[in-house]
């Protein structure tokens, strides 16, 4: 139950039912899970009392890592607020290694903890995430961020305000606000898939989808504006807004040359937030307990990698560059002698100049990757492929962001034990609605299981008649259609239906209460311990306010019945029973 909160009951009474051969009730099965939560909320408390105790471990363990632990200056008792982490081996590795280019985000705890994750990736020389810094924090805004940011400038040594570093997030307000004032110089993108969404909501036509990505990708302000110019013949307000929500952000024929990254999305922090999903919801030092000995094995994992590999670049990016190579067959190329071409591809030509590694398409500028102008203008001259490419991505690169790596540590009864004081557990922020465990996919994301039938679009059979496109409730040949329009409504229906003549009249006093039975009437009132019995045979019941008296069969015959005024209908009858038997 601790490695797996959302564990269901009825996958645990499979569990017992494999494993122990019992066949246990749902209800004990929902005792005994309540039980365990109630010690992994004590278990709970105990990691965060500990806290302390975890950064000296890591400290000892691998020195040079930056770990910063905040209490909550507005509780007068010591509770936990804010929780850094930044290991040696990941900001050497990202500094010796990767491109300055950073991603940020941010996601929900899940389980019985509040709280946000907030991570720091890179990218290695094969384009692969790299994780570098990540810290819990009470909420998402500009406070966090900012002490976010400020601990993650001081660790990956950036100087000059951030001058040539690019930094890629989405538009959470906070993260904006935080960037702009501790790396002011650096390039901030947001990432063209929320821009997307938004966008979609006033304009949901499918056609404009591939446009709009069109315009996002377009390397260049010719390409950019012709694009656009397509987007603004489907829908003029569309292409009005799509200016409106600042195209320098999250377009690349505005981002700046020499990062190396020519990408507007920030999918691999969306891949880190799914790599740790399963973690997400344990207590906060099993949490970033978990997220370390993942990150160590990934490193391990990714520094043997290059003894499989030939050559001097990375794989991934020697595929790009094979894609690109391939449709250098419909180019044509034009060598002035020396190290300028002009490269021709359709209805567009483009100059390229070999030495200087530049493309009028802007393409090569950014990414570091040769495009296939470029790649068409080597193959005329005397070039090589791998010259092209920018040494970033080389496996010597690869090499030495993982040199480094984590040291092992001790487990927690081994750890040192600080002075400070034990924090709290922070209080619980219960969000409205049902939590969720799994992130909104947007409409133009394809399902998370493809293979399984939606039922949306699906037309249904009558279990009656056998038609299509009805079911029993409204179907013409069912003789109770549209009675009950649900079960809440027909019990509230058979609650209000009026009482049977064997019990007791409600709204009466007690001595005006009345039994009859479908044989015959005979009223008896009690009012002090006295037993009056009607003197006429065929009178009718005392009509109560607001119900209608109730008919009386005239000619049946007399029954006793229980004197007691507050007895059921069963007792009546028992007691009318055991008479007849007398008799």
């Amino acid at each position: 139950m601790k490695a797996n909160p959302g564990w269901k009951i009825k996958s645990i009474k499979e569990t017992v039912r494999l494993e122990m051969f019992a066949d246990v009730h749902v209800s004990k099965i929902k005792k005994a899970k309540a039980i365990v939560r109630r010690r992994v909320r004590e278990a709970m408390h105990e990691e965060y009392a500990r806290v302390f105790d975890y950064q000296l471990e890591i400290l000892r363990s691998n020195p040079g890592s930056t770990v910063a632990v905040v209490l909550n200056p507005k509780e007068s008792a010591p509770v936990f607020q804010r929780l850094y982490v930044c290991f040696h081996a990941c900001k050497r590795g990202f500094i010796e290694g990767c491109r300055k280019v950073v991603g940020l985000d941010g996601c929900f705890f899940k389980g019985a903890q509040s709280g946000e994750l907030l991570c720091a990736l890179g990218r290695d020389a094969n384009g692969q995430m790299y994780p570098i810094a990540w810290a819990a924090v009470e909420v998402e805004n500009k406070d966090s961020w900012f002490w976010f940011m400020a601990l993650l400038n001081k660790d990956l040594e950036i100087e000059n305000q951030g001058e040539g570093w690019v930094f890629i997030s989405d538009q959470q307000k906070g993260l904006i606000n935080a960037v702009s004032k501790v790396v002011s110089n650096a390039e901030h993108r947001n990432c063209a898939r929320h821009i997307y969404a938004n966008w979609k909501k006033k304009h949901r036509d499918q056609a404009y989808q591939k446009r709009f990505w069109a315009c996002a990708k377009s390397s260049n302000r010719i390409h950019f504006n012709l694009n656009r110019a397509k987007l603004a013949q489907l829908t003029p307000d569309g292409a009005r807004d799509m200016m409106q929500s600042g195209p320098e952000h999250w377009c690349r024929a505005w981002f700046k040359e020499g990062s190396c990254c020519d990408s507007v999305d920030n999918n691999m922090c969306e891949s880190f937030n799914n790599w740790i999903v399963e973690y997400r919801g344990l207590p906060i030092i099993s949490m970033f307990e978990a997220i370390r000995a993942k990150v160590t094995k990934r490193i391990q994992v990714n520094r043997a990698m290059p003894a499989k590999w030939n050559g001097t670049i990375c794989p991934k990016i020697m595929k790009k560059v094979n894609k690109l190579i391939q449709l250098t067959e419909k180019c044509e190329t034009i060598w002035n002698g020396k190290d300028g071409y002009e490269v021709k591809l359709g209805k567009h030509g483009f100059k390229v100049d070999m030495e200087a590694k530049i493309c009028s398409c802007r393409y090569w500028q950014l990414s570091g990757i040769p495009c296939v102008h470029a790649l068409a203008a080597s193959q005329c001259g005397p070039d090589d492929i791998v010259s092209l490419i920018a040494s970033c991505y080389t496996i010597e690169a690869y090499n030495r962001t993982y040199e480094h790596c984590l040291m092992p540590m001790e487990g927690m009864p081994s750890w040192p034990v600080s002075d400070r004081p034990r924090p709290a557990v922070p209080g619980y922020v219960q969000m409205p609605g049902r939590p969720r465990t799994e992130r909104r996919r947007g409409a133009d994301e394809p399902p998370k299981h493809p293979h399984k039938l939606s039922k949306i679009g699906r037309k249904g059979k009558c279990s009656l008649c056998g038609q299509p496109g009805h079911n029993m409730r409204k179907c013409t040949s069912n003789p109770n259609r549209g009675k009950y329009k649900n079960k809440k409504r027909k019990k509230e229906t058979k609650q209000n239906e009026p009482r049977t003549s064997q019990r007791v009249t409600k709204g009466t006093s007690t001595g005006d209460r009345a039994q009859s039975s479908q044989q015959g009437t005979q009223q008896h009132s009690s009012h002090q311990g006295t037993q009056h019995q009607s003197s006429q045979q065929g009178t009718q019941t005392k009509p109560t306010s607001g119900r209608a008296p109730k008919q009386v069969n005239k000619t049946a015959p007399k029954d006793k019945m229980c004197k007691r005024p507050g007895a059921t209908s069963r007792q009546r009858r028992t007691v009318s029973m055991f008479d007849e038997l007398r008799s």
